[in-house]
């Protein structure tokens, strides 16, 4: 688990680590081998010029070491700084940068057409505003050289605190970050900015905070459920999937596929009789069964599943609500609320929700949201909706985003960094509420199912849109792509990834 941090906050961290006796210097070593890690796992030294974009501060003196270290690695490397040398710059930066020309490194005010990769290391995290001067000009140049471009610890252009960009901003391959993520890092239209996004230990402490939680994969790979060698599909648990309708024939099959990839024993889709033509037998491993809209007679016995999804494609109409009123009366087991069954939530039924004995969680985006709390359409606005509803009805909530959060009634925040703009389309959410369910069938509470189904789903649509356009993707490749992402977990592969695509070495 990381725990992000603003500008100001990693700035004092970053303080206190040179006074407790980590000499700036050795923070820059750190910071620039890895770096230059990164930089060798892209490309060989006889693939062409590394060129290193530096500016006067310290995460100049980040660069000026990583080229140190690729130049000792073989590499041509060109170092272009924003700065002459007559400029101010910190004693890090004055100082690597001698270490570099020391070790035969070239300096040069030429501007450069061509390269194999570019480092960005010209601002850090305290840039906010508008590029200019000097440093506006090798942002542009950077980006005309149309090579990967690897950013030390933000891509510049990018307001480490609220994401914001200038029109200029680089476009990252890779961005490194140190010892926490950036809080624009994480924040829409900044993490579009960063290609993929890694977190490297350069040895400053950060405190735990349980409301900044970032999702790693370390953390993703305990979360998940155990698979003993003895087991049987009646260990996995069973999902019943209460969902869709004539129109939306679809949402029950698109949950009942999320839940069968992600390892529970059986799942049962129960649909509106008229709908039932349409669906049963779509999906050759699953159960299916129907039921009367609005008659809650008809609906299965709740003690024969270990956890519900209700409300994928039911609609918002007087039988959804009914069914809901029901269940929240008078079942026990828990239940995953999604789409028509957070819309039909009135003050009654949220009364309901408070004493229900089994565990809720809730899946909304942010129209969803917004149509249960009336909240605002700002971010922040968003968060603390969602945060009052987890605590106020004793529920996990998980809202959908870049980034996609999940809230605790305890008050906790987790951040989802995985995930891309292919996961914006109709039935996406419909998987995800299947993975959630098929989670905490297997014994997984809700918290953590929310919070490793979120991951799965994001990493499922990274490693797609690592092989073709993210714009083409479609929820069923997520949900049949899901056993990628569960083997990348399992093997706790590339822990330093936070998000992006995991085959990021090969582009």
């Amino acid at each position: 688990m990381a725990f992000w941090q603003t500008p100001s906050e990693i700035t004092e961290l970053d303080r206190k680590a040179i006074s407790s006796g980590t000499p700036a210097l050795v923070l820059m070593e750190r910071a620039g081998r890895s770096v230059a890690e990164t930089v060798s796992s892209m490309v060989s030294p006889t693939e062409g010029t590394v060129v290193v974009y530096t500016g006067p501060g310290n995460n100049g003196g980040d660069g000026f070491t990583a080229a140190r270290f690729l130049l000792q690695k073989g590499y041509n490397v060109i170092v272009r700084p924003s700065f002459s040398s007559s400029s101010k710059i910190t004693e890090g930066c004055r100082t690597n940068m001698d270490r570099f020309l020391f070790a035969g490194g070239i300096i040069s005010y030429e501007p450069q057409v061509t390269a194999s990769v570019a480092v960005d290391a010209l601002l850090g995290v305290g840039f906010a505003g508008n590029l200019r001067g000097g440093t506006l000009d090798l942002a542009v140049e950077c980006t005309g050289l149309n090579a990967p471009v690897v950013a030390v610890d933000m891509p510049t252009g990018v307001d480490g605190l609220t994401g914001q960009c200038d029109r200029s901003a680089i476009q990252a391959s890779v961005t490194v970050t140190f010892a926490a993520p950036k809080l624009g890092l994480l924040l829409p239209p900044g993490c579009g900015h960063c290609g993929s996004l890694l977190l490297k230990d350069i040895g400053i402490h950060v405190p735990r905070n349980d409301v900044r939680r970032v999702m790693t994969r370390h953390y993703a790979h305990s979360l998940l459920p155990e698979r003993p060698v003895d087991s049987h599909k009646g260990t996995f648990g069973r999902v019943l999937i209460l969902a869709g309708s004539e129109r939306m024939p679809g949402a029950p099959q698109m949950a009942a596929m999320g839940a069968l990839r992600s390892g529970c024993g059986l799942v049962e889709m129960c649909v509106p009789l008229p709908a039932s033509p349409a669906i049963a037998g779509r999906i050759p491993e699953t159960l299916c069964s129907y039921f009367l809209p609005g008659d809650v007679t008809s609906l299965p016995d709740p003690n024969n599943y270990s956890v519900a999804v209700i409300g994928p494609g039911m609609g918002m109409n007087g039988s959804t609500e009914r069914i809901l009123r029901h269940v929240l009366g008078t079942w026990k087991i828990p239940v995953v609320l999604d789409a028509d069954a957070l819309n039909v939530i009135d003050s009654t039924i949220a009364e309901m929700l408070k004493s229900y004995p089994g565990e809720v969680v809730m899946t909304p985006h942010p129209g969803e949201l917004k149509r249960l709390t009336g909240c605002g359409d700002h971010l922040n606005a968003r968060y603390a909706a969602a945060e009052k509803t987890a605590i106020a009805l004793h529920c996990s909530v998980l809202l959908k985003g870049r980034p996609t959060l999940v809230f605790s009634p305890e008050g906790h925040r987790t951040t989802i960094p995985t995930g891309n703009h292919g996961l914006a389309t109709g039935g996406s959410g419909d998987v995800l509420s299947g993975i959630v369910a098929g989670l905490m069938a297997q014994g997984s509470p809700g918290m953590e199912a929310l919070t490793l189904a979120a991951y799965l789903h994001g990493l499922s649509a990274d490693l797609l849109a690592g092989k073709t356009s993210a714009r083409a993707i479609i929820p069923s490749d997520v949900a049949e792509n899901l056993g990628n992402a569960f083997a990348i977990v399992e093997k706790g592969k590339n822990d330093s990834l936070l998000f992006g695509n995991p085959y990021w070495t090969q582009s």
